[in-house]
């Protein structure tokens, strides 16, 4: 369809029975996607689905979203092709991954950084496929996101050197890392901990989606696990979290603490996130970074996300390595106790 200016707002422009199926209203917009499809891969993390991500130069350059990645990591394009792909460097501030293929003359973004889109003009997510993944409007000019402390999801009290677990909550980040009722915590990030609430002053220095390496005594034998961690409102809020899933879906481990955003209201899935969303021209505006609630999704916004590039290329920012000291690779969140 021929599109009027982007200036119009976003309803104006479809017809009547665009506006009441879901696959004909993204099919509707294919024609601004047709270029910067070929800009987009998917990345896998053994094997499975994490985030979109965006070719930044041609010789296999990729940003993506880095709280997403653990694992093997590999990229499909639009041609299909899928190689393995290199974690370079990653920005906990940004939550931003550049990683590397092997591959040459790729199709490169188009950037826009000038200037914001205005509340009310239409925002497009491209994927690999012709139609793009979603379609929505800028709902909020950017704005700064506060963070929030991250959790292990455990409730904890004092044991003799360390933190005693006593009940592991269900879908957090200790629970998929085999946390369990009964384990002593004796270290978080090579911070050794004493006492319950030397546990969780420590822990709250981290957001959501941070991994952070924790040492456990368990029936006189010291284990390590990996631990995400999880967004505290959503391990709180049963209801809350079970009404999101059952009316938008998931969102995103990661989605607060950043600096500035474009907030529109897109339906995606988390790992929809790390690729960029475009204007009616085509151009890549920012690179969405996360689900944060049913009709809300943030970008962060063009002009943060080239300057990375380089900085991430030279390694000035190291790759995340839980192994190590995770303090070196994450956020700390200034919050109230």
């Amino acid at each position: 369809m021929g599109w009027q200016s982007s200036q119009s707002f976003a309803w104006d422009q479809l017809q009547p029975s665009q506006l009441t199926s879901g696959s004909q209203m993204r099919r509707a917009f294919r024609s601004v996607v047709s270029t910067p499809r070929s800009w987009t891969v998917r990345v896998r993390s053994d094997g499975k689905e994490t985030s979109l991500g965006a070719i930044v130069e041609s010789d296999g350059w990729i940003l993506t979203k880095a709280s997403q990645l653990e694992g093997e990591v590999t990229c499909e394009l639009s041609t299909a092709e899928r190689y393995q792909a290199e974690i370079i460097g990653v920005d906990g501030k940004l939550d931003l991954a550049l990683i590397k293929i092997d591959a040459k003359n790729l199709p490169t973004v188009k950037w826009k950084s000038d200037a914001d889109p205005q509340v009310g003009q239409w925002l497009v997510t491209p994927g690999l496929s012709m139609s793009p993944v979603s379609v929505g409007v800028l709902s909020v000019a950017r704005r700064k996101i506060d963070p929030a402390p991250g959790v292990l999801g455990v409730q904890i009290d004092d044991a003799v050197g360390g933190a005693l677990v006593k009940h592991v909550m269900r879908e957090s980040g200790a629970e998929e890392a085999g946390l369990k009722p009964g384990d002593v915590i004796l270290s978080v990030a090579g911070e050794e901990i004493d006492s319950a609430r030397a546990l969780s002053n420590f822990v709250r220095k981290f957001l959501p989606g941070d991994r952070v390496l924790v040492k456990v005594l368990r029936e006189k034998e010291e284990v390590t696990a990996v631990v995400v961690l999880t967004d505290p409102q959503m391990l709180i809020y049963d209801r809350l979290r079970e009404m999101q899933k059952k009316m938008g879906g998931a969102l995103s481990r990661r989605k607060t603490g950043f600096t500035e955003v474009l907030q529109h209201d897109t339906v995606l899935r988390p790992e929809d996130c790390g690729g960029v969303i475009v204007d009616l021209q085509g151009n890549a505006i920012g690179l969405n970074i996360a689900r944060a609630g049913r009709t809300k999704s943030f970008a962060i916004p063009a002009n943060h996300v080239v300057p990375m590039i380089q900085k991430l290329k030279l390694k000035e920012y190291a790759p995340y390595n839980p192994l190590k000291d995770a303090r070196q690779h994450t956020v700390s969140a200034t919050t109230s106790s």
